[in-house]
């Protein structure tokens, strides 16, 4: 990082944040609510989320407003080139959305911790310092009731019992329909792995795949290492190679299947209290494996070249055979009944037997969970996740393994077998399972 912010005071008449000086807040009792919030659980196990809303406060409190632009904070904070495309790297509103959520478990963790709060509203990079009021404070605030004089029975006394029955019968439709959603709509329990590792977690990352690499990578008829990926060089490669793509060589596509999965797996993590954000794979750096956050990566290193990190720690893992042009799944160390290979019959879109690897296994600091769901082709990716998203299906098949649904583990993997329609996926099971305590 290109710039670390310490909290340190500076005189209050440097302050120049309107919404703290409406609240009546001084530099000082700022400066102590972000130490405070700073040691906190919520922002200890997140670097970025500390340096952020350090820079985000410093420069609030010291009149430097002007600087808490998307641009300025991705060159100041993480390094990012003067010239870099916002509209591609959302390396900042993604981390500003980390630090308000977690502002937000924080505060509701600790209701009173303190007379003022830090907010960081949406859409903007500046913080608001707001006073707590009091209960005893805000009830004294309230005028006295004072009684309304009583008034003759007029006219409009049947059309006011009238309009109250209505009111009443409005009432009751409404609590039966608040009853109603409510029990359709109950949040699922994620108590069963591999979400079990992902449930308390308010900033899981979903990977989408790449098509462009896919697409760079048919032109020139060999893989590419993760090294290469993440270098860009291939963009402009590919720009020259298809001087027909140039005008959409730059946007960050993704598969259908991966656009699919990932919006199953957003609506099931939101639905239970867990929300998520998407990235291209583009937009995504080393680093990002190493924070206290929990990550999805949808696709094979083929298509997502971020698979990379983990497969040399899997025992399945999708690899490619250069001289069939195929995708199948290595097993590493086979047991009795399991083979050494799985090649799918299933290519591209075809009907046919495809396979997929589903691994939950700790990030590169081991700080947080990777949820891997790889399939042999798109089919077999968004068909693993439908099956991981069917809860009642998941928890079937992990019994009939004997794995206990919220065990804690450090690894989980599974390998999958999906009978692919030439529309999708008509049947998926576990073939095999690997766990460790």
């Amino acid at each position: 990082m290109a710039h670390k912010a310490t909290p340190d005071p500076v005189p209050s008449s440097a302050a120049t944040n309107p919404a703290m000086q409406d609240a009546g807040v001084r530099n000082t009792e700022a400066f102590d609510e972000l130490r405070r919030v700073l040691d906190s659980q919520e922002f200890t196990g997140s670097e970025r989320g500390r340096t952020l809303l350090a820079y985000l406060v410093e420069n609030a409190l010291s009149g430097g407003l002007e600087r808490l632009k998307e641009r300025t904070i991705g060159i100041e904070i993480f390094g990012r080139d003067a010239s870099y495309d916002t509209g591609q790297d959302a390396i900042v509103r993604v981390s500003a959305n980390s630090v308000r959520k977690r502002l937000q478990a924080y505060y509701a963790r600790v209701p009173n911790g303190s007379s003022i709060r830090i907010v960081l509203p949406a859409g903007t990079y500046a913080p608001e310092f707001q006073r707590v009021v009091e209960p005893a404070e805000a009830a004294s605030a309230v005028p006295a009731t004072v009684p309304m004089a009583t008034r003759p029975a007029s006219s409009n006394t049947p059309m006011l019992i009238a309009l109250a029955a209505l009111l009443a019968v409005c009432a009751a439709l409404g609590y039966q329909n608040w009853r109603l959603r409510s029990t359709v709509a109950a949040p699922p329990r994620l108590d069963i792995l591999p979400w079990s590792a992902l449930a308390n977690r308010t900033d899981t990352g979903i990977v989408l795949t790449d098509a462009n690499f896919t697409l760079h990578k048919s032109f020139n008829h060999r893989e590419m290492t993760l090294a290469e990926y993440s270098s860009l060089d291939w963009l402009y490669e590919l720009k020259a190679q298809a001087p027909a793509m140039l005008p959409l060589s730059g946007v960050p596509y993704t598969s259908v299947a991966s656009a699919v999965t990932a919006a199953k797996i957003g609506i099931l993590l939101d639905h239970a209290g867990a929300s998520s954000f998407v990235r291209s794979a583009r937009s995504m750096q080393v680093d990002d494996f190493k924070e206290d956050r929990a990550m999805v990566l949808l696709g094979s290193a083929p298509s997502n070249p971020w698979a990379e990190l983990v497969n040399d720690n899997l025992n399945f893992h999708v690899s490619v055979d250069v001289a069939r042009g195929i995708q199948l799944v290595l097993n590493r160390a086979p047991r009795p009944g399991e083979a050494a290979s799985y090649v799918p019959t299933a290519q591209n879109q075809a009907a046919g037997i495809a396979y997929a690897v589903v691994a939950l296994l700790p990030n590169l600091a081991n700080k947080g969970p990777i949820l891997l769901i790889a399939g042999t082709n798109a089919n077999a990716t968004q068909a693993a996740g439908e099956f991981l998203t069917d809860l009642p299906l998941l928890r079937a098949e992990l019994r009939q393994r004997n794995i206990q649904p919220g065990v804690k583990v450090r690894k989980l993997e599974l390998l999958l077998r999906v009978d692919c329609m030439n529309s999708g996926a008509s049947r998926t099971e576990v073939i095999a399972h690997r766990l460790t305590p």
